[in-house]
């Protein structure tokens, strides 16, 4: 089902924490997304589909990171996709480094930033959620698997 262009969001990815229900700090807690690394140490981060900013975070201040929730993503971007006539919102968080402008029109495989261990974070990686047209939270790895991504 391959009929667009496709990225990977991150070079050798692994999935390092799932979508759904884990434990943080000894409590549960709703994961909204997948995380991800490159096992290649390669921390670039890549826009999976092509698309537009909707949304462009840059002014993320390390020291609050833990202290206030504007600071907890990172710097981060949003682009707007539209993938077989399906409008899909990408949110890319814990970036360190953001290449992106508001507005800004991206291709698949554009490098978009590099991810660490920025925003409430216990280590380098990329933070990925969906969501569709109507801004509800979906599984990513139904859209990433559907469009063999992952």
């Amino acid at each position: 089902m391959k009929s667009l262009n496709v990225s990977k969001p991150v070079n050798k990815p692994k999935i390092t924490s799932k979508y759904g229900f884990r434990i943080l700090n000894g409590k549960p807690q709703f994961h909204n997304g997948i995380d991800l690394i490159s096992i290649d140490f390669n921390n670039s981060v890549y826009s999976i589909f092509d698309g537009k900013v909707v949304y462009d975070f840059d002014n993320y201040i390390h020291e609050l990171r833990f202290k206030n929730r504007k600071h907890s993503g990172g710097n981060y971007v949003i682009i707007q996709s539209i993938i077989d006539n399906e409008l899909y919102f990408l949110k890319y968080l814990h970036l360190k480094e953001n290449y992106l402008s508001l507005n800004e029109q991206v291709k698949a495989g554009d490098k978009i930033g590099v991810y660490d261990d920025v925003g409430f974070s216990f280590g380098a990686h990329l933070h990925l959620s969906i969501y569709d047209h109507k801004w509800n939270i979906i599984n990513p790895m139904k859209v990433l698997k559907k469009y063999e991504v992952l």
